[in-house]
């Protein structure tokens, strides 16, 4: 018969107490070697760098040099484009594409209709002034 309590065997080691107050077990050591990610994970979606600098540079052609950073600038949307369609969703930053093309197309056409209606009174102050030096 054993002599401790039911179904117990006096060869049994006896089991550790629990911890001290206000103290936790100890952690427990990091999976070692590599480790698959677990079922159903997702690797995170990094934004292209090219739409961030393409979107930087159609901002920035409202200041300095308008029209040769707008085109820079559509040039980098159509590189991230690119490069956002051929990742198979794990470069993301479609939302910056489109606003850095709105942005440079905006400039661009912006700074076009500056040229030409400054273009145009150009040519009218010429005719006006070509008219009036014949007729005096």
């Amino acid at each position: 018969m054993p002599d401790g309590p039911a179904g117990s065997s006096p060869a049994a080691a006896p089991a550790q107490p629990p911890p001290a107050p206000g103290y936790g077990y100890p952690p427990a050591y990091p999976p070692q070697g590599y480790a698959y990610p677990p079922p159903g994970y997702v690797p995170a979606v990094t934004t292209s760098t090219s739409a961030v600098v393409g979107l930087v540079l159609a901002i920035a052609s409202w200041l300095v040099c308008p029209i040769v950073l707008a085109i820079v600038a559509l040039v980098l949307a159509k590189k991230s484009g690119d490069e956002i369609a051929a990742s198979g969703g794990r470069v993301g930053g479609e939302g910056l594409n489109t606003a850095t093309k709105v942005v440079a197309w905006i400039n661009i056409g912006l700074y076009a209709a500056i040229v030409v209606i400054l273009g145009a009174i150009f040519l009218i102050a010429l005719v006006l002034g070509a008219a009036s030096s014949t007729t005096s």
